[in-house]
C-alpha cells in the first residue's frame, strides 16, 4: 500500500443533519462529536460503568445524554441550542424528541457502529 499525499486525500467533514423538532417549532442542526468530545464521552461512560461496578450500561449512557445534546444540537447560527441543564429540563418535558436528537448525534458520531462491534 502506498503512502498517501495530502493533495490526493479528501479533507474530513463533520457529519451534520438537519432535523425537524416539533416541540421546538422548527429545525435544528445535529452534528457528530469531534475527537476530543468523543473521547471525553467514552471516558465518562466508562467511569460511570465502573462506578456502578459493571452495572447497567444503559444507565451509564443515559447519564451523558444532556452532555451530548449540549455539544451536538445547534441553532441556525451554529450555536449550541441549550446547555446541559436546559437539556435536562427540556428533555424531561419532551423525552421522545430529546432521545431522537441524541440517537442522531450518536449515529453521526459513529457510536452506533462501535456498540454493534462490541456485541
Amino acid at each position: 500500500m502506498a503512502v498517501v499525499k495530502k493533495a490526493g486525500t479528501a479533507g474530513p467533514v463533520l457529519p451534520k443533519q438537519t432535523v425537524e423538532v416539533e416541540p421546538l417549532g422548527g429545525e435544528v442542526v445535529v452534528r457528530g462529536l469531534l475527537l476530543v468530545e468523543l473521547l471525553g464521552v467514552q471516558q465518562r461512560i466508562a467511569e460511570l460503568h465502573q462506578a456502578t461496578q459493571g452495572g447497567d450500561q444503559v444507565a451509564s449512557v443515559s447519564a451523558i445524554v444532556p452532555d451530548v445534546l449540549a455539544l451536538c444540537v445547534l441553532d441556525a447560527d451554529g450555536v449550541s441550542l441549550f446547555d446541559r441543564e436546559q437539556w435536562q429540563i427540556w428533555g424531561g418535558q419532551h423525552q421522545g424528541a430529546a432521545l431522537q436528537l441524541f440517537n442522531i448525534a450518536w449515529r453521526l458520531s459513529g457510536m452506533d457502529k462501535a456498540a454493534t462491534a462490541k456485541n
